[in-house]
């Protein structure tokens, strides 16, 4: 059997939430006591991860439970999975009722305290369910957050020198500011008659 097709019939996500937790407790019992579970459960679910894999995830010592190399790995894929499931119900959300939600802006300071805010405000009477939330940071800092998605998108000037391919912009004015989001951000693409006009 290969591993994909091991890791779609055997992997489950509750036991990857469960390496999540031993890991960030530092110890079986502490995750035990923080999911609300016993350790014998605890200890099932990690046997069962490297069962499926192949590899020991964990070393276990006096000083309690530290990931692997290979632990490691998989939790990094783990949050990035666990990350696209939120966003996914995110989405399963605004589809069923796309008047409600939260909106993360990214923006430098300066246009936060100007027209954005304004911006904002004005959307903010349009869609009174919606809460928006502005981040502020220097450019550089706010592309990580769009990559990273702890913004849906940006409002910022265009920087050749940090150009992405995931990244699609839409100008605002005739200036180099432009709407930032991710080429797989449902935001693309309805972008402009989501914006009121000012």
């Amino acid at each position: 059997m290969q591993l994909s097709d091991r890791i779609g019939c055997r992997m489950k996500l509750h036991d990857l939430h469960v390496l999540m937790a031993v890991v960030q407790a530092g110890s079986m019992s502490k995750a035990a006591a923080l999911l609300n579970t016993g350790q014998p459960a605890i200890s099932r679910s990690i046997a069962e991860l490297e069962h499926v894999l192949g590899v020991r995830l964990l070393d276990r010592g006096r000083h309690g439970v530290r990931p692997t190399d290979y632990g490691r790995a998989l939790l990094n894929g783990g949050t990035a999975v666990f990350d696209d499931l939120r966003q996914t119900v995110k989405s399963i959300a605004s589809l069923a009722d796309p008047s409600v939600g939260e909106v993360r802006v990214g923006c430098n300071p300066f246009l936060a305290a100007t027209f954005v805010s304004a911006v904002v405000d004005q959307l903010s009477r349009c869609y009174p369910r919606v809460v928006f939330h502005l981040v502020t940071a220097y450019v550089e800092t706010l592309h990580r957050e769009l990559t990273e998605r702890n913004v849906d998108f940006l409002i910022a000037r265009r920087f050749t020198s940090i150009a992405d391919e995931r990244l699609d912009y839409e100008l605002l004015f005739e200036d180099s500011y432009s709407l930032v989001v991710g080429t797989q951000n449902p935001w693309l693409g309805g972008v402009g008659s989501t914006w009121p006009s000012w």
